[in-house]
């Protein structure tokens, strides 16, 4: 009895065995690929929080992703004309001043902005790869050159990047940022601001900006990214040479989008004798500066920010 029972038994253990045993290695190899899963899950979640995030808000030296950056806080709003500043007139044309912000990060197309035959003004961001380089290429090429000072944003989406000026830092610590920038761009004869929308909405802070770029010498122009900002009053008062951006000319990166901007910009200058555009380094705007140059031309006198804003202090 025993052996039948043992003979009978012995199938069903090994077989209870094999079962458990299989069972078990599948549970243990989908555990591994759910973990797998998860684990490849996380570490794209990091690289797109680290890489979009944080590069491209500083902006990225790899020209392929360079059109893709957003650089300045979304203000697209046309400016009302500053009653405080009269309007100034060519003798022959109106005056067009277009500055090419964000200088420094898009080797490639900032060097073939520099190359047209076009009386742009360019401001470098003090912190970028490539600012060494443009800037001095810029400088010998005869253009007028300004710092793209970075200063606090409303949003915390937006990373102003190194250097940058905030409204709680101590007016020691902001001169000091300053003074770092500009030897940065060291032929720099201007200053606007990137981004700065809580920053220039601040008259104190503006006020103790504008008594060091005073010190230096140098002009101011308000990117104007806030209705609020104190920019063009605290130049005026400090007796800083300044006026205020009227177009941004390629918040949408299209070519058709910014020469319908390039339009408006001279139909600007047109109605009150001067106007000022911002760009930046991407396709779109080279190409729109190089195929709608010729219409540009025709209408306005385009001059470098320095002249303009000469002009507009020294009115003939």
């Amino acid at each position: 009895m025993n052996r039948n029972v043992r003979k009978k038994r012995k199938p069903v253990v090994r077989g209870k065995k094999k079962n458990k045993k299989k069972s078990l290695l599948t549970v243990r190899i989908f555990s591994f690929f759910i973990l797998l899963g998860l684990l490849l899950f996380s570490m794209g979640a990091a690289g797109y929080v680290i890489f979009f995030r944080t590069t491209l808000a500083h902006g990225s030296p790899l020209e392929e992703s360079n059109s893709n950056i957003v650089f300045e806080e979304p203000y697209p709003a046309i400016p009302v004309f500053p009653s405080d500043v009269p309007p100034v007139r060519d003798s022959t044309l109106p005056m067009v001043a277009i500055i090419i912000d964000d200088m420094g990060y898009h080797k490639e197309i900032g060097a073939r902005l520099l190359a047209l035959p076009l009386n742009l003004t360019f401001s470098f961001l003090a912190a970028a790869p490539f600012t060494p380089e443009l800037e001095e290429k810029a400088f010998q090429a005869g253009r007028v050159i300004m710092l793209h000072q970075p200063m606090e944003p409303k949003s915390k989406e937006w990373d102003p990047g190194s250097g940058a000026l905030f409204v709680g830092q101590s007016d020691e610590v902001q001169k000091q940022l300053f003074q770092q920038n500009l030897q940065a761009v060291p032929h720099a004869v201007g200053v606007n601001n990137h981004m700065g929308s809580l920053y220039t909405e601040n008259r104190a802070a503006m006020d103790s900006l504008m008594v060091a770029v005073r010190e230096q010498g140098l002009f101011f122009v308000d990117s104007y990214t806030t209705a609020d900002s104190q920019g063009l009053k605290a130049a005026i008062a400090a007796g800083v040479p300044t006026a205020r951006r009227h177009i941004f000319l390629d918040n949408v990166h299209s070519q058709d989008k910014v020469c319908k901007q390039l339009k408006k910009l001279v139909k600007s200058a047109e109605d009150n004798g001067w106007a000022i555009g911002i760009g930046h380094p991407n396709e779109a705007t080279l190409a729109a500066l190089t195929n709608c140059q010729d219409s540009l031309l025709k209408r306005v006198h385009l001059v470098s920010a320095q002249e303009l804003l000469f002009r507009l202090n020294h009115p003939e």
